[in-house]
């Protein structure tokens, strides 16, 4: 892990170096390989930059997670996140062109399965306990914090860390909301 961290810091050092004109490129698109090879959830993002250090943008994910799916069938966890959309603000936090820190605000809309334990009465006044799986929808906002590099004025990559919170069905959704990730990006 040192050893990426400093291969980061030598690139970001370099890059940096380079720093020339605006980027006339205002579109970008990314795969984050992070969360594709940790917990095989599709990521995808799209950004459009504009002036004043400004971006806005878009994520969408899906889960296919066979270990998350065996956790929430064999009972460990209660819930089990499909899909997820996140519109984002983002504002850039140094100067660079080719290198630089950025904040971002971001919504969610996420959604998934549940899994609860009722308990039942028959025909016959007999209780009984019974799993129940129904879906669940919810929305929440979070921040998050970045940094980007662009190995030539196209690619790039981007490390990516925030939380959130659900707000609306947090009976059935999980209450935090994570925004972690290493993304190839394409900027056009």
């Amino acid at each position: 892990m040192k050893k990426i961290i400093l291969i980061l810091l030598l690139f970001s050092s370099l890059t940096n170096a380079q720093e020339s004109t605006p980027n006339p490129r205002k579109n970008e698109i990314r795969i984050d390989i992070l969360q594709a090879i940790l917990s095989s959830k599709a990521s995808f993002s799209y950004e459009r930059f504009l002036a004043n250090d400004f971006s806005v943008g878009f994520n969408v994910n899906f889960n296919s997670s066979s270990k998350v799916k065996r956790d929430f069938e064999e009972g460990y966890v209660s819930n089990l996140p499909r899909y997820e959309f996140n519109p984002y603000v983002r504002y850039a936090l140094s100067k660079g062109k080719k290198t630089y820190y950025f904040a971002e605000v971001f919504g969610s809309y996420n959604g998934g399965d549940y899994k609860e334990i009722v308990y039942k009465v028959d025909a016959n006044l007999n209780g009984y306990h019974k799993t129940e799986t129904s879906t669940y929808t919810d929305f929440g906002a979070g921040g998050a914090l970045g940094y980007k590099m662009y190995f030539t004025d196209s690619f790039g990559m981007e490390l990516l860390v925030g939380f959130g919170y659900n707000f609306a069905n947090t009976y059935k959704s999980p209450d935090k909301i994570s925004r972690v990730g290493l993304s190839l990006g394409y900027r056009f």
